[in-house]
């Protein structure tokens, strides 16, 4: 029945997009209830786009759900992606979607894993716009947190590493295929997106095996190459400055939701938030993956204890 429940996406009310002037035209949607109370999703990525199952987890009678698709992403579209295609820029579509919509009151921000990191930076940047803060799957974007990623789980899945390796010669993993990722050869782009590029997917697998996409889709490949880039710019932020500027947020009830044996983001970014954020409220779920229906159905639990 946990399935069932996100099964069956919402149809949005509102469809439309900011067109930015500096050549964006950031796609939006609407779902819920008009005047209902705003919230603001930011999708998973980098490079992701946004899911309609996530106005779900709101209730439709109750709220306004907002989302929209980051530069470069799902149906947004620019004269060059590559332009203004930062964490603050993002940022500032998220402000001008508000004020498009004309949105006046505070709002909740959400987020899960990419999205999670979004929301939280947009509220210590907009303190003063956000009533509430409800994150999963929480990803800090700390050298600590993406060199678990990025070496420390080799201690996990050797096997796959061994054979990262061994396809380019024992050459540097992720500088290797960062340039074949890029480069204008599609066999080559294939093979990046076989290897370091379906990797982070696997985490948390107990039987992974690396598989070529069966035909090269344009947006997968523009959707990676948008998650090399963010990783390798170190996403555009400071070192821990989500934790650093938490004193902005102190005083904002904010959800935690976070699954136990999360390979992709370990549970650790999870608790270090709920560690300087006292008016926050942790749940670890006991489950695996970086996401899973029991830990959507808690987030859905949890809003609707406040009714």
């Amino acid at each position: 029945m946990l399935w069932n429940l996100f099964k069956f996406e919402p149809k949005p009310y509102s469809e439309d997009f900011l067109d930015t002037d500096d050549g964006h035209h950031v796609y939006y949607r609407q779902f819920g209830n008009p005047q209902g109370i705003p919230v603001l999703s930011f999708h998973g990525g980098p490079g992701g786009s946004s899911r309609p199952k996530y106005a779900k987890l709101f209730d439709k009678h109750k709220y306004r759900f907002i989302q929209f698709d980051q530069r470069g992403c799902g149906l947004s579209t620019a004269e060059d992606v590559w332009r203004n295609n930062t964490t603050d820029f993002l940022l500032k579509d998220a402000i001008g979607i508000l004020e498009k919509l004309r949105i006046k009151q505070k709002i909740v921000v959400h987020g899960a894993s990419w999205g999670s990191t979004m929301a939280l930076l947009f509220a210590e940047k907009y303190p003063d716009l956000v009533q509430k803060i409800v994150v999963s799957s929480v990803f800090l974007a700390r050298e600590y947190d993406v060199n678990w990623v990025n070496e420390d789980s080799e201690r996990f899945y050797p096997d796959l590493w061994a054979v990262m390796r061994q396809k380019i010669n024992n050459k540097n993993v992720y500088d290797t295929y960062h340039k074949m990722l890029f480069a204008d050869d599609l066999q080559t782009n294939v093979e990046a997106m076989t290897y370091l590029g379906s990797y982070e997917y696997m985490l948390g697998q107990l039987n992974p095996q690396f598989t070529p996409p069966e035909e090269l889709n344009e947006k997968e490949l523009l959707s990676r190459r948008i998650a090399f880039k963010y990783d390798e710019d170190k996403y555009y932020i400071k070192e821990n400055q989500i934790i650093v500027n938490t004193d902005r947020i102190k005083h904002i009830p904010t959800l935690i939701v976070h699954n136990r044996l999360d390979f992709c983001c370990p549970c650790k970014q999870a608790w270090d938030l709920h560690q300087v954020l006292p008016n926050s409220k942790l749940i670890i779920n006991a489950g695996f993956g970086h996401s899973s229906p029991e830990l959507l159905k808690i987030v859905k639990d949890e809003l609707k204890k406040e009714e």
